[in-house]
């Protein structure tokens, strides 16, 4: 009779420590995160660049040509995933004020705008020439237009921490290509020169031959980032998934250095490495492309502080 009520008693505290088990509050949870944790594919993270709308030194040529043009140059920009490419509409002003008689952009007041937007690189393309001449001619009223198109175009590209330029080229192409003509006898090579689909194909052609300078000229460049905000104890920055910051990534906050000229020339070399203030652990996202930020070290921080991954 004692070995049972012992037995009992033994299976009695068995269930309890079972419950206790299943109700303690202490149970392991899995881990959540209100965003995916992987931004970025490896250590770099993206540069922001912006791409003017593009110029036409033929100023009565369609704004298809040109806005075709600017496309392929953000598309194969994109395609490389080591950019953002910011619109040109979250510019603050209209980019189009910034032109010089329709020649070219202020490029230097553009950068200077652009970098409190956290732009690294600015982009302007142009067209220069394009001649095209016929190679072949169906005969009938529906008739395939076989032609050659030579096209020429400028490519200048400003970094914004400089104000200064650091790259530009002068690109040629030739692509041949075909257009359907409908009842039409004759068809000059001034009008292949308007086709838009012949000159697609040869703009295109330049201005992607173009396109590994221009991410050769970038990647030298510093990646960094700015406080766009603070609030309390929460700092937002103006970089973030889509730039390739991480939750969990800490983000070292630095002044602004002075601006160093050389002596002789007057000529403007850089910024100075400014003071450390201290550092920023990502916990969030926000917006298109922003992050979240608590302090992890350091205080006295302000809006426009540069900001560069630790």
């Amino acid at each position: 009779m004692k070995k049972l009520v012992i037995a009992l008693l033994a299976l009695s505290v068995s269930a309890c420590g079972l419950l206790n088990v299943q109700k303690s509050p202490y149970r392991a949870a899995p881990e959540v995160r209100e965003v995916g944790y992987s931004a970025r594919p490896g250590d770099e993270l993206r540069k922001k660049v912006m791409v003017l709308p593009f110029l036409d030194e033929k100023v009565d040529r369609s704004q298809n040509v040109v806005d075709t043009a600017r496309r392929v140059v953000v598309s194969d920009l994109m395609r490389t995933r080591q950019f953002v490419v910011v619109n040109n509409s979250d510019f603050p002003q209209d980019v189009k004020s910034y032109l010089k008689d329709s020649k070219a952009y202020d490029m230097q007041a553009i950068s200077k705008i652009a970098k409190a937007l956290g732009v690294s690189a600015v982009i302007e393309g142009k067209i220069l020439e394009i001649r095209a001449k016929r190679i072949g001619d169906e005969i009938g009223v529906f008739r395939k237009v076989r032609a050659s198109v030579d096209v020429t175009i400028g490519l200048r590209v400003f970094g914004t921490k400089t104000g200064r330029e650091i790259m530009t080229t002068t690109r040629k192409a030739t692509a041949e290509a075909e257009t359907t003509r409908v009842a039409e006898n004759s068809y000059s090579d001034r009008q292949l020169q308007e086709d838009p689909i012949l000159v697609a194909s040869g703009v295109s052609k330049a201005f992607k031959s173009a396109v590994p300078m221009v991410v050769k000229a970038v990647e030298k460049l510093n990646w960094e980032g700015r406080v766009a905000m603070i609030d309390g104890d929460r700092i937002f920055v103006n970089a973030g998934r889509l730039s390739g910051i991480q939750v969990g990534d800490i983000l070292k906050v630095v002044e602004e250095g002075d601006e160093v000229f050389d002596p002789e020339t007057g000529t403007f070399l850089g910024y100075a490495p400014g003071r450390m203030k201290g550092t920023l652990e990502v916990v969030s996202y926000f917006g298109k492309d922003g992050s979240l930020s608590v302090i992890h070290s350091g205080s006295g921080f302000k809006e426009n502080d540069r900001v560069e991954l630790y």
